[in-house]
């Protein structure tokens, strides 16, 4: 058993919350390793109606995650290379993104997106969604988006002043 970190994901229509054991350096690794995660203590939060359900665990498919609020250690300092922040919007189901994607110097994110592993990081983000037919907007330091499941991803100059409107 791994490290115990504190979970939250977005699913298409509900908040994902619990425990995770990570078995990897980071929670990056280890969702772009497995196709599937155990997620323990679960409790899903539907993101139309507010209502819930709790589970003792939980398997969920990596491509039924939109998003994952990154948590758990950062990994080994001596594997990060040089990056540069590129701003970008990100549209991922009922969910929109704005924040950093970091990629190196001369490296346009945009274009490259497909060359990364299918969970991306992005920080700085302000994430936008509708919960109970009320617009959210919070900011958190970073996030995982499934690349393979974004709608659309653009560069922007300034992320997080843009209004998204509703899905």
């Amino acid at each position: 058993m791994g490290t115990e970190i504190e979970f939250v994901g977005f699913a298409e229509d509900c908040r994902v919350e619990g425990k995770l054991d990570l078995d990897d350096a980071r929670l990056a690794d280890l969702l772009n390793s497995h196709k599937s995660i155990t997620v323990r203590a679960v409790t899903l939060v539907s993101t139309l109606d507010g209502h819930t359900q709790a589970f003792d665990s939980l398997e969920i498919n990596r491509d039924e995650l939109d998003i994952v609020i990154a948590s758990g250690p950062r990994g080994d300092p001596k594997r990060r290379l040089a990056t540069k922040p590129n701003g970008v919007a990100m549209k991922l189901g009922p969910y929109s993104a704005e924040g950093f994607m970091h990629a190196p110097p001369t490296a346009n994110p945009v274009r490259g997106i497909n060359n990364r592993p299918a969970m991306v990081a992005l920080t700085d983000v302000v994430l936008e969604y509708q919960f109970c037919e009320e617009s959210v907007s919070t900011w958190y330091r970073t996030v995982l988006v499934n690349r393979d499941l974004a709608v659309s991803l653009r560069a922007v100059t300034s992320p997080g002043t843009m209004q998204f409107g509703a899905a």
